[in-house]
């Protein structure tokens, strides 16, 4: 179900979105084709695999789910999205796709997650943006509950719900802050800052 609130949509996320993120996520975790660069810088080096591999899966499951979010909200406004790659796994660290979505004028749309309580912005990694920028950056944010405060764990399966906040362009980033939070530098504006997603609905 997806419900609106002022500028915000809420959709709900069911076993079959979580399990087929999930799905998706330790298969590429597994075959080591996923770029560790969503570590924090300390988990890169450590000596903890299963930590490791813990912290990996969970960041490709909950971007997965932003993405599978994200194209349920489009399919309920009854607009049609651009996912053929959706769950295609790329061979090689540095393979990836080269947009989530796409516009109707062929503009490049991102998803990124938040997952925890404490992420308020929308982050996008300094190296990421310079090295493939996309054109539109929406931020979706998700209900898990922490298992894990220290380390940064969640339970997956306790997400029940995403929240599209809004997006920022890619000239809006330019001009954001750069800080790093803890997985190297990055560009950020709060959630609470971003364009309604109303405005990005309308390019599809």
């Amino acid at each position: 179900m997806v419900t609106k609130q002022g500028n915000l949509y809420f959709i709900d996320v069911n076993p079959a979105m979580k399990k087929a993120a999930l799905d998706f996520a330790v298969e590429i975790i597994s075959t080591d084709n996923q770029y560790s660069r969503l570590l924090p810088e300390n988990m890169r080096r450590s000596n903890n695999f299963n930590l490791k591999q813990k912290l990996e899966i969970q960041r490709t499951f909950v971007g997965k789910l932003g993405e599978i979010v994200f194209r349920e909200f489009l399919i309920s406004q009854g607009k049609e999205s651009n996912d053929n790659q959706m769950f295609e796994i790329f061979e090689g660290q540095m393979n990836v796709d080269k947009f989530d979505f796409e516009t109707k004028d062929n503009q490049s749309v991102d998803i990124k997650s938040g997952f925890r309580k404490i992420h308020k912005r929308l982050l996008v990694n300094v190296e990421q943006f310079d090295r493939n920028p996309k054109k539109y950056y929406v931020a979706v944010w998700f209900n898990g509950a922490d298992s894990d405060e220290n380390n940064k764990l969640i339970v997956l399966n306790s997400i029940t719900q995403g929240i599209i906040y809004g997006y920022a362009t890619y000239a809006d980033l330019t001009r954001a802050e750069v800080k790093n939070f803890g997985e190297g530098d990055a560009r950020s504006i709060f959630y609470n800052q971003l364009r309604g997603i109303d405005n990005l609905l309308d390019k599809f």
